[in-house]
């Protein structure tokens, strides 16, 4: 009869065969020339330009290779993680996370090697020793501890499977969604060189305004497009790389890594996403087409686009989740006629008031950061009454105080940037917090310190 310590070996022989060979796998496709020319040495340059961001102009020229991409570290921590024997979705939230850990240590990586290049003893011992071993230790770290956790995760939900759910209750916000979206976002911010200069997304970025062009024009408004420049009566809205790379994007997929119960869903949701935000971009420029009365503004809500949309979802999906279908669009109509109201009515006071230590306002074109502090509140406001009104007052008022100082903190962070480094906030970062920023604040004062069974 097999012994519990031979199963325990034979389980490890299992696992250790499956990261050979998931690690060989991704060593390959990552050694593919069509990738190390096309995805690899692109994404590893734009490491290079975010490590100058935060580091510096280099001592010296250090000229960013395929040797600084670290994918080789990336195989090996993607193999170990997707051959670990936990359910999918479990390793692809481990390997989202990983990943964004071992870019960011990259980067940091590149960014010191660049500050010592002036010191070639310094340097060596730096390339060839330390950072290394750093690498090494983080991501066996890392892996250690996400299996431990996994398998804790995993016996924690078999148990609760066993036992059954209880009656009435209802589910806590997710922490896997905080996280995927957390982790999508990070890769989505840190990707974006390669997308906003790519010839490829700029003709999509083409196409969108034809199609806008072609519905105004079969509703009767006069338009048409040229290039990737969208002409109406209104004048001309230019459609950039920047303007259909929308932070609802990794914010969707993280709902569906999440949420999806089958491999089906996941791959359906996944494959959905291209002709969804296709689709989104061109009624994005359909706004155009509101008269003046209704929109003063056009190119503003243009630009808003996406934020106020991401918003609106984000109420309505935690009414449906608290409230069921039958109560959820009432629920999450209340929500939104609250928060819309705090931006109408007291945003501008409001926003004064929570600038007012950070100084003059800073440039902002397309008014992203000016609409930050008002927006947030008024999105805090709609989640709290569409959803989470039972939780109770005083976790209310913790996460509003929480979210006004993060509001006072980043503004200040913003200004000294500006001031002293000359760096300025992108606009894409700026609405995509707007939104991450009290969905996170929700979640923790929902979920902190609540029973444990």
């Amino acid at each position: 009869m097999p012994t519990d310590t031979a199963a325990a070996r034979t389980d490890a022989a299992k696992f250790a065969g499956r990261a050979v060979a998931w690690s060989l796998g991704f060593f390959g496709v990552l050694r593919l020339s069509w990738i190390e020319a096309h995805a690899v040495l692109p994404f590893t340059r734009a490491q290079g330009a975010a490590a100058v961001g935060m580091f510096g102009t280099p001592a010296l020229p250090v000229e960013v290779t395929l040797a600084c991409s670290g994918a080789d570290a990336m195989a090996l921590f993607l193999g170990a993680v997707f051959a670990y024997p936990v359910q999918w979705r479990r390793r692809f939230a481990g390997a989202a996370v990983g990943a964004v850990l071992i870019i960011g240590l990259n980067i940091v990586r590149i960014g010191t090697l660049g500050r010592a290049a002036a010191s070639p003893a310094w340097f060596n011992t730096l390339h060839l020793y330390i950072w290394p071993a750093v690498l090494m230790l983080a991501i066996a770290g890392y892996v250690f501890g996400w299996m431990l956790l996994a398998d804790r995760r995993q016996a924690l939900a078999e148990k609760a499977v066993a036992a059954g759910p209880s009656v009435g209750e209802r589910p806590q916000p997710t922490r896997r969604f905080a996280l995927f979206a957390a982790a999508f976002l990070l890769l989505f911010v840190a990707a974006s060189p390669l997308y906003l200069e790519s010839a490829g997304v700029l003709a999509l970025a083409a196409f969108i305004a034809r199609a806008a062009a072609s519905i105004l024009s079969g509703v009767g408004v006069s338009a048409h497009a040229a290039a990737n420049v969208l002409w109406t009566p209104r004048g001309g809205f230019l459609v950039t790389q920047e303007c259909i790379s929308t932070p609802l994007l990794p914010v969707y997929l993280a709902a569906i890594c999440t949420y999806s119960t089958t491999w089906r869903r996941l791959i359906l949701g996944v494959v959905a996403a291209a002709p969804l935000f296709i689709a989104l971009g061109i009624v994005r420029l359909l706004v155009v087409a509101l008269p003046a009365a209704v929109v003063a503004s056009p190119l503003f809500l243009v630009h808003a686009f996406y934020q106020l949309l991401l918003g609106a979802v984000v109420v309505l999906l935690a009414a449906l989740w608290r409230h069921g279908q039958g109560a959820a669009l009432r629920h999450a109509l209340v929500g939104l006629t609250v928060g819309v109201g705090f931006v109408y009515l007291l945003g501008p006071f409001y926003t004064r008031v929570v600038a007012y230590p950070a100084g003059p306002p800073l440039e902002d074109q397309q008014g992203a950061i000016a609409l930050l502090p008002a927006f947030q509140i008024g999105l805090y406001l709609a989640l709290w009454v569409a959803a989470f009104v039972a939780v109770g007052w005083k976790r209310f008022l913790a996460g509003l105080a929480a979210l006004q100082l993060t509001q006072t903190a980043g503004l200040l962070a913003l200004h000294a940037l500006a001031n002293y480094s000359g760096v300025a906030a992108h606009v894409r970062d700026v609405r995509g917090w707007a939104v991450v920023g009290p969905l996170l604040i929700v979640a923790a004062v929902v979920n902190v310190g609540r029973p444990r069974r």
